[in-house]
């Protein structure tokens, strides 16, 4: 649908383009099969050289990739925001435009959604629902989401055409050790309720894309690897 849409619009852009070089070229020619010949010339040319320039790009420089939702879960302080960030900033300098959507700046954002089982599964049931749109925009999507339930992942995962799971398995005490919101120490001390990993369960997926663990794994490992998933 995307390239129907892009090749409908180099057409028309084209030929108003054409129009403006056979009236150039009639008026240094005088001659209006010349003329036209040149418009028609200049239109055909042009119209496929837009429509390719994304496969030309993409062969100068070796990297092409296809809309899809990178699905970053994993429990608060695995890392998953780093790497969603990284990632980001990596593919806008190969010439891509990523959104990236973090579950704490959407709840930030809305701020109409819980924390007990039924409002989270909302909420990120919300988000996926949000990322399969702007997939189905053209757009590739990173999300960053603790998503404990994997029944719910898998419902997001039918939402989507291309639908990458990423697990960034940290082991809980690294993220206790981390903890650079001072949350876990508020859930321990029993000022937070249904809290991940202390309070409430994290199911894990049974079968991710990518698993990452930040603890054995450098950003630039972790970053590099979703990169080469988006390529396949």
């Amino acid at each position: 649908m995307i390239k129907k849409q892009q090749l409908l619009k180099a057409i028309s852009y084209r030929l108003y383009s054409s129009v403006i070089t056979f009236l150039i070229s009639y008026l240094f020619t005088g001659n209006l099969v010349v003329s036209l010949s040149i418009g028609l010339v200049d239109s055909v040319v042009k119209i496929f050289s837009y429509y390719a320039f994304d496969e030309i790009w993409a062969a100068l420089t070796g990297f092409k990739v296809q809309p899809a939702v990178v699905f970053l879960t994993g429990l608060s302080g695995s890392g998953k925001t780093t790497i969603a960030r990284d990632v980001i900033e990596k593919l806008k300098k190969k010439g891509q435009a990523p959104i990236l959507l973090d579950g704490d700046e959407i709840r930030n954002a809305i701020k109409l959604t819980g924390f007990d089982e039924e409002s989270r599964k909302r909420h990120n049931l919300n988000v996926g629902y949000m990322a399969s749109l702007l997939e189905g925009q053209g757009k590739i999507v990173i999300v960053s989401l603790i998503s404990p339930y994997d029944d719910i992942r898998q419902q997001i995962r039918g939402m989507c055409k291309k639908f990458i799971e990423v697990y960034v398995n940290t082991d809980i005490k690294v993220c206790m050790e981390r903890d650079p919101k001072g949350m876990y120490k508020k859930a321990l001390a029993g000022e937070i309720k249904d809290f991940t990993g202390v309070s409430a369960p994290y199911y894990p997926p049974q079968d991710p894309e990518i698993i990452l663990d930040t603890a054995t794994m450098n950003i630039k490992e972790c970053t590099t690897k979703i990169i080469n998933t988006l390529k396949k």
